[in-house]
């Protein structure tokens, strides 16, 4: 009964829609006396909706080509200036490895914890492992001033939950350090000499507008061209002449 009701509400919207296209008395909508009169209206609505589509698919397409050159652009220009940024402004940079006790090394900077905490620039940093009379890893800067992290040379009996490193993972983790401050010295050299280029390339990128402003300037034309288009206001005048026709007959001005 449910289903049967839906259904029937279905067809009665559908037919107040249809009749709305159409009105008038209900003859004039529905009978085939009339059919004649209903076929041009459904012509003429029918070309000028096949007219609009296209225009609508025209215009999309100059429309998606001047976004995707505008994002184009701006990702050109985005890329140089986050180049730039991370080149002057390189930070902590990304986690390599830690803490090994008080030490996390990053790939530009390591991080001391502990009583006097500090943050180290790679650049120049030498990382040196001893045992005696304890672990230890010292790191000098090129200043000479030298950071020491401590280590226990044993874990205590009973305790599994404090953090214990060998001579061998220490050492190790030193070697890394020091291959870390290898690296950044590197950067540094390439930051030097790619800043220079990367700042012209910006300039070079921020200037290159050609393609975007040729793809706005399509957009542009094709939106002002169907204001104006002939065959779409040959459409419309016939589809108008119709509905006058229809208001004639019926009384009523039927809807576009």
């Amino acid at each position: 009964m449910h289903a049967l009701l839906l259904v029937a509400l279905a067809i009665a919207a559908g037919a107040g829609w249809y009749w709305s296209r159409f009105p008038g008395k209900w003859n004039y909508a529905f009978s085939s006396r009339y059919a004649t009169n209903r076929a041009p209206l459904t012509t003429r609505r029918r070309n000028l909706r096949e007219i609009d589509k296209e225009a609508a698919q025209v215009e999309k397409s100059a429309r998606d080509r001047a976004s995707a050159e505008e994002a184009k652009y701006r990702q050109d220009i985005k890329e140089l200036e986050d180049e730039i940024a991370g080149l002057l402004r390189p930070g902590l940079g990304s986690h390599v490895k830690g803490p090994i006790g008080d030490i996390t090394l990053y790939k530009h900077q390591v991080k001391l914890s502990g009583k006097n905490p500090v943050t180290i620039s790679l650049a120049g940093l030498t990382a040196r492992f001893s045992s005696d009379p304890t672990y230890m890893i010292d790191l000098t800067e090129p200043s000479s001033r030298t950071h020491r992290a401590t280590y226990p040379r044993r874990r205590e009996a009973g305790d599994e939950t404090t953090p214990f490193f060998t001579a061998e993972q220490l050492s190790d983790f030193a070697l890394e350090i020091m291959n870390a401050a290898a690296d950044e010295n590197d950067f540094r050299a390439h930051r030097e000499a790619r800043l220079p280029h990367a700042r012209e390339e910006l300039e070079a990128a921020q200037k290159n507008s050609a393609a975007r402003d040729e793809a706005m300037k399509a957009l542009q034309d094709v939106c002002a061209w169907q204001k104006s288009d002939p065959r779409r206001k040959e459409a419309l005048a016939s589809l108008d002449a119709e509905r006058r026709r229809w208001q004639q007959l019926t009384g009523k001005m039927p809807p576009r």
